[in-house]
């Protein structure tokens, strides 16, 4: 038998900059009173969230805001099915709808899911998003909408999960199996961050300043990574996932069943920004 280990992938923006392939603007219009759309055209300083004070101008600031959403969805969504859930495993799309308002604080948090347990967790999750600095505009504090379109992987919740996952080099130190998994997560993440080549990305899609991939592999009994595979939507970037999942290092202890090692396979999509 096989056991999956998911990672969530988000693209955050607000309402004008959802992107397309992810959830179209009509759909983003049927979950937001349109009316709120239009303060982004006006607005002079978009909302700050905790750790970008210092970046210089309103794309940059936004940009530092979505990466700090997706880390924080990355690391507290529970992309287990829910033991009451009648829909099947797989890819979903959650979109939320959120506001900042003039505290800087989230207020009307809306989802829209398959399921009820889905979109009960994307509004725990973005109840975790902290107060931030509140936008402006005319030197005025302004309530501001955000979207944020969610695609995860949901899976089955098995009784005989693994009962330790793959543990990638570094990770070994910690205290529970959650955190081992969380762990291993970041750093394969990261490690693909690092060793992407950005440029190339760039030169494939040059009126892009993002691309999206789903790469999958195996961690054998072994701890090595084997039989990957990529999707994207140049096919640059998917011999590019490739290649860099080959460089993975061999993980320093096999994904285990009762005390047994056992076959892995590992889905992760990804969002990259160039």
């Amino acid at each position: 038998m096989k056991y999956y280990i998911f990672i969530i992938s988000i693209l955050c923006g607000m309402l004008i900059h959802a992107q397309e392939n992810t959830i179209s603007q009509s759909q983003l219009d049927s979950l937001s009173n349109k009316s709120d759309l239009k303060a982004e055209y006006r607005i002079d300083n978009v909302p700050i969230y905790k750790g970008c004070e210092n970046k210089k101008d309103n794309a940059k600031k936004k940009q530092c805001m979505s990466d700090k959403i997706s880390l924080l969805f990355q690391k507290n969504f529970n992309t287990t099915r829910h033991k009451n859930s009648k829909i099947d495993p797989g890819f979903k799309q959650v979109f939320v709808i959120f506001k900042i308002d003039k505290d800087g604080k989230v207020i009307d948090i809306n989802s829209r899911a398959e399921d009820e347990f889905l979109e009960a967790e994307a509004k725990r999750v973005t109840n975790l998003i902290p107060q931030m600095i509140p936008g402006h505009m005319d030197g005025e504090a302004v309530i501001v909408p955000y979207a944020i379109p969610l695609k995860i992987d949901l899976i089955a919740n098995f009784d005989d999960t693994p009962s330790t996952y793959p543990v990638f080099r570094g990770c070994d130190k910690e205290s529970s199996n959650s955190a081992l998994q969380n762990c291993s997560k970041e750093k394969i993440m990261n490690f693909i961050k690092m060793s992407f080549d950005i440029e190339m990305a760039s030169r494939a899609l040059p009126t892009e300043k993002s691309t999206q991939f789903l790469v999958e592999f195996n961690i054998n009994k072994k701890g090595k990574v084997e039989n990957i595979n990529a999707k994207a939507n140049h096919k640059a970037i998917a011999i590019e996932a490739i290649n860099v999942a080959k460089r993975l290092p061999k993980f320093k202890t096999p994904g285990t069943l009762n005390g047994k090692p056992i076959d892995t396979p590992y889905k992760l999509l990804m969002t990259l920004y160039f």
